[in-house]
């Protein structure tokens, strides 16, 4: 029997992690070309696009600024795409890029709560660099898997666990580095290869990234464990 997720502050726990959103929101969209390049979209390729229908539902996860909807527009051409996002700077941000894109739907929520979409309405999905900002991403990865259609993909991109010491590099070793170490370093690929299977999504592969700081994993809508 699922248990219910605990309660949180959402708001107060992003702000905790990535204090000023201004400043993070303008480093999201100077680095996501990084983010989604050529290895993502090999990826994408492999495991996500033969899957999808013709003129899709696309669901960006946790959006942010929604640097990512230009270019998913581009490689999945008639896509219409929705982002979800509860951060204020953000949605701003994303509400502005979906405003000049065109069939962008931008829902404000609360990725910890119950998604504000129907169930098997989404015919493919990406999460990036989400779950490790969930204190209890089961709830997130079971509403992902009533939302989206069966055998639909998913596409998670996250951090992963990574010794200390590569972690930290040349930066100072201070409590906010830590914090980050925390966060960022929880999960082995393994470990969210296992909460995705959990929760009813079925991993197909998984990808390590940026010599092995972050992971993808290529899900489909399948049976939970």
């Amino acid at each position: 029997m699922p248990h219910d997720a605990p309660s949180i502050d959402t708001l107060a726990h992003l702000s905790d992690h990535h204090g000023d959103f201004a400043a993070f929101r303008d480093l999201m969209l100077q680095t996501s070309a990084g983010r989604f390049g050529p290895i993502f979209w090999g990826v994408f390729d492999q495991y996500v696009r033969p899957r999808l229908p013709d003129a899709p539902r696309l669901l960006d996860v946790g959006c942010g600024p929604g640097g990512l909807f230009e270019p998913m527009r581009a490689h999945v051409p008639g896509s219409a795409i929705v982002g979800l996002e509860v951060q204020p700077a953000m949605l701003e941000a994303a509400r502005e890029r979906a405003a000049a894109l065109g069939d962008v739907e931008i829902f404000e929520a609360d990725l910890a709560a119950p998604l504000p979409l129907a169930d098997a309405s989404i015919d493919g999905a990406v999460a990036s660099m989400v779950l490790h900002e969930m204190p209890y991403p089961v709830q997130l990865l079971r509403e992902l898997g009533r939302v989206l259609k069966p055998g639909a993909p998913l596409l998670v991109f996250d951090w992963v666990r990574q010794p200390l010491a590569e972690y930290a590099g040349e930066d100072e070793m201070t409590p906010g580095l830590l914090q980050h170490f925390r966060e960022h370093c929880l999960y082995t690929p393994e470990d969210l290869a296992y909460l995705c299977q959990l929760c009813g999504l079925q991993v197909l592969e998984t990808v390590g990234r940026r010599g092995n700081r972050h992971a993808m994993l290529a899900c489909v809508n399948g049976e939970r464990l």
